[in-house]
C-alpha cells in the first residue's frame, strides 16, 4: 500500500503485517510471472537489450541460413536452384 503524507516522504506498506516495505527481501514478494529478481523487480517487465548487427553480419548470417535450406533441400531430393 502507498501512503502520501503531506510535508513528508511517501511511506510504502506492507499490505499483510502493515509495517514499512522491505521489497525483495520479504518472504511474501511475488512477481505475477514468477521472474522476480534479487533486487525486487520482475525480470519480464525489463527492457531487453538487443545487440544491433551491421549489414555485413546480416548478409553472413543469412547466407549462412540459406545454405543450411539448401544442403536440407537437397537431402529431400529437391533443388532450390530450379525454384
Amino acid at each position: 500500500m502507498i501512503k502520501k503524507r503531506v510535508g513528508k516522504k511517501t511511506l510504502i506498506l506492507c499490505s499483510l503485517t502493515g509495517d514499512l516495505c522491505i521489497g525483495a527481501k520479504c518472504t511474501y514478494a511475488t512477481c505475477a510471472r514468477h521472474a522476480l529478481l534479487p533486487n525486487g523487480m520482475c525480470a519480464l517487465t525489463m527492457p531487453q537489450r538487443t545487440k544491433v548487427r551491421s549489414i555485413e553480419e546480416e548478409v553472413v548470417m543469412l547466407d549462412h541460413e540459406y545454405n543450411k535450406l539448401k544442403d536440407k533441400l537437397k537431402k529431400l531430393g529437391k533443388d532450390i536452384d530450379l525454384i
